[in-house]
């Protein structure tokens, strides 16, 4: 376990829970977030902060996809029956207008 309680209620870090490049942010959130994000945290037995990290990491990851990251597998998914539709200029003759 990362974590540990102290007998007068503070945690006790252990010394790999914090990695040396990282640093503090303090962040204002409404009661309702909190409330959840601390009954996360007590299901997960695991603490608020390291959840946080992990919903951030998620959505950094996210964001970073292409549009064609995103409809990876839709490329090449559709039958048309024609062939060279993007270099036969019969096929492409009022394209664009």
């Amino acid at each position: 376990m990362l974590w540990q309680t102290a007998v007068n209620g503070i945690a006790v870090l252990a010394y790999k829970c914090y990695r040396p490049n990282m640093r503090t942010l303090t962040v204002k959130v409404p009661d309702g977030l909190l409330g959840w994000l601390e009954e996360e945290a007590k299901r997960a037995q695991r603490p608020k902060s390291a959840l946080a990290r992990e919903i951030l990491q998620q959505h950094q990851q996210r964001r970073q996809q292409s549009a064609l990251d995103l409809a990876a597998d839709l490329c090449g998914c559709v039958q048309s029956g024609l062939r060279g539709l993007s270099r036969n200029k019969k096929h492409l003759k009022g394209f664009g207008r």
